[in-house]
């Protein structure tokens, strides 16, 4: 079929629908193709030999590897509490007469909260100390006696050892035969000397028993008494705070309060009774953070610790850490870490939230570079520095970064670990087409130097 055949069958072929025409296009083509080959194209042409490529030369922008001084954190965020905190309630039922103190309020140990109606427990005292003294009253006394206190010396002891000594004269006597004497005689004088024995220790072991009574209601006495001063609430003694290294007086802050003038107090399960007062120790206060396995070895006690809290913007409180948990959370594979913070001024509250710096290491000259020098792929950093006119691509560890500020911008500057000396010429643009030992043009434009 010739050409001009061809192009015939292809006007008639257009006179059909559209979609046909976007194949009878792709045929046309392939005819003319073919045409070419069979009529145009010689046997013995030599074919063309490739024009060679040229090297192609980079323009790129460089910034020195800079030493500085950086310090190493670990980072994490936590909630503030205070240092003791103690839920109080009376220990004995009453009227409440008077409440002293209200939230806010800083007391001191020993101080009065509230007062209850202390009548009832007045005359239990009072009801305990008659006992008390009806009971030396039997024994001839006016106090407690001691633990070494000598029941042979009591009236009623004193008494039976008269008798016992009567009762023996009497045998002597009568065995001495001054007259006429018979067994019987001797026999009873014998029977009043036992009997008299008897009745002396019977005196002891009851003297004994009246002397131990007597402890009893001095017992209660003291019990009574213990209940007539526990209508008064006081702050209670909190633990020492001398391992804090604070100079500060113990100190609580009442966080909450539920009682009032008038009210009935009553002694009800501890799980379902409110306490009538919160009290908490917030010079110094606690950080407790949560921190992953790999942070185990950085972090050590006493290492500086810098905070923040949203309701200081822009305000750096220091601290420090006071205890490590040595053991791994086995679920979440974290440890636990407590930082003391000393809140001597009161700015910070327990309950705050609160975000920690803490300072593991500070390097006086660590090596850093440009953040937009560093080229990150598949976990893997590395950055590309000048070698006389070529390029060289250094893999690299970043680290911690350092904001600096140069004229009216800030830059972001970055610690990086590898085979990298301060003062090296760091490539920081025209990544896109630069290969390791590529040739490279260094630009003075904005950025390089």
């Amino acid at each position: 079929m010739s050409v001009v055949g061809n192009r015939e069958a292809i006007v008639k072929l257009l006179k059909r629908r559209w979609w046909v025409v976007l194949i009878v296009i792709g045929v046309a083509g392939g005819l003319a193709v073919a045409s070419g080959h069979l009529g145009g194209n010689k046997p013995d042409a030599a074919p063309k030999t490739a024009t060679p490529v040229k090297e192609t030369t980079v323009s790129v922008t460089v910034d020195k590897a800079t030493a500085r001084p950086v310090r190493r954190l670990v980072s994490a965020v936590g909630s503030l509490y205070g240092w003791d905190e103690v839920a109080v309630t009376p220990k004995v039922e009453g009227r409440v007469v008077r409440v002293y103190r209200d939230v806010g309020d800083v007391v001191k140990p020993g101080e009065p909260l509230l007062d209850l109606d202390a009548t009832d427990f007045q005359l239990a005292v009072a009801e305990a100390r008659r006992a008390l003294e009806l009971e030396l009253a039997k024994l001839g006394l006016r106090e407690q006696p001691g633990p070494d206190f000598d029941v042979t010396q009591l009236p009623s002891v004193v008494r039976t050892d008269s008798l016992v000594k009567q009762a023996d004269l009497r045998v002597k006597r009568l065995q001495a035969g001054g007259r006429a004497v018979t067994d019987e005689e001797v026999q009873q004088a014998t029977t009043d000397v036992e009997v008299a024995k008897a009745n002396r220790q019977q005196a002891v072991l009851e003297a004994k028993a009246t002397i131990a009574a007597a402890r009893q209601k001095q017992a209660s006495l003291e019990s009574a008494e213990q209940r007539l001063r526990d209508t008064r609430l006081i702050v209670p003694v909190p633990l020492s705070l001398q391992e804090t290294g604070m100079k500060t007086p113990a100190e609580y802050v009442i966080s909450f309060r539920k009682v009032t003038e008038g009210e009935m107090v009553r002694i009800i399960p501890l799980v379902d009774a409110p306490p009538m007062f919160r009290l908490v120790i917030d010079r110094p206060l606690k950080l407790q953070l949560t921190l992953p396995e790999r942070h185990r070895t950085e972090v050590k006690l006493g290492q500086t610790v810098e905070l923040e809290v949203e309701s200081y913007p822009g305000e750096i409180f220091s601290a420090a850490v006071s205890r490590i948990n040595p053991a791994i959370e086995r679920s979440s594979r974290t440890f636990a870490v407590e930082i003391i913070v000393p809140n001597a001024d009161r700015r910070l509250g327990a309950g705050s939230f609160a975000k920690a710096n803490i300072i593991t290491k500070e390097d006086a000259k660590a090596v850093t570079v440009p953040e937009e020098a560093i080229i990150s792929f598949a976990g893997i950093s590395r950055i590309f520095i000048m070698d006389g006119d070529k390029v060289k691509a250094v893999p690299v560890k970043t680290g911690t970064t350092t904001v600096i500020k140069e004229g009216d911008r800030q830059r972001t500057w970055v610690e990086v670990e590898g085979n990298l000396k301060p003062g090296a010429a760091v490539v920081t643009s025209g990544f896109s087409r630069l290969a390791d030992g590529m040739t490279a043009n260094v630009r003075t434009d904005a950025g390089g130097k």
